[in-house]
Order: structure tokens, then sequence, then C-alpha cells
């Protein structure tokens, strides 16, 4: 299994727990992100210009696509560093898609009755709170 250092603070770390159990659970795959396997790792899951993978993952944007490295938790585009605050704003709109898609799909309290079942590991647990306040802000478009 791949190690990832993770900011406990960072809102894509709970994120990517979320996503790893939906991709097991079938909901990507229903929402409708194709599967296609990778040479390295875990399958990519591809959606409207959102592709997942467990090392990270890139959206497409205008000019260049944005890029997260879950293993050094930065993003680059264009091969330059992104600032995270940045990056997560360029998200936003994707994860809060999908997140309004299984709350609808299992109900609101779907991602705390997660968290109960599974006891997520401590980087994950002290990045719960950032993921709720950082999904709980409209999703804005993104801009270059």
């Amino acid at each position: 299994m791949a190690r990832f250092h993770t900011l406990r603070r960072c809102p894509l770390t709970a994120q990517f727990w979320f996503l790893g159990l939906d991709a097991r659970q079938g909901d990507l795959t229903l929402r409708g992100f194709c599967k296609t396997p990778t040479p390295h790792g875990s399958s990519r899951y591809t959606l409207d210009g959102l592709s997942l993978h467990s090392a990270g993952l890139t959206l497409l944007l205008p000019g260049e696509p944005l890029h997260f490295n879950r293993r050094t938790q930065t993003f680059t585009r264009g091969g330059r560093t992104v600032p995270a605050t940045e990056g997560r704003l360029h998200l936003r709109a994707a994860l809060h898609a999908h997140e309004t898609w299984i709350a609808a799909r299992h109900g609101t309290t779907y991602r705390e009755r997660l968290v109960t079942l599974h006891r997520p590991p401590r980087p994950v647990m002290g990045a719960l709170e950032p993921w709720r306040a950082y999904l709980s802000c409209a999703p804005r478009p993104t801009r270059d």
C-alpha cells in the first residue's frame, strides 16, 4: 500500500478518504465516472474534466490543467506550483457537485455515518472540520 504524507488541516485529506470509499462501493462508476486501469496503483476515474487517482487528481481548466499530487500535497499547473488556496478554489465546484450527488443518493448524514463506521486515521479526522467548511461554501466557477 502506498504511503502518503498528509496535512491534517487540508480538506483534500478527508476528501480523498471519502473518494476511496466511493470507489470501493461503486458510487464513482454509478455517478458516471469512467474507470480505466493504470500501470501504477489504483484505477483512474474520469468525469467532466475531473480525473481521480489514488496518487492525486487532475482538473481540466482553460489553458493548462491543474494537478494535485497527493503524496506531496502540492498543486501544479503548467509545471509551476500553484498556491494551495488557489488550487482548492478551482476544485471546489467539482467536489461540491460530487458531494451533492452523494448526499442525494445516500442522505445528508451519510458521510458522518461513514466516519463513525470506518473510524478514519488521525490525519483524516483532523481534516474533517476543514473539509466541512470547504464544501459548505457556495461553489464558485473556476476562472483563469
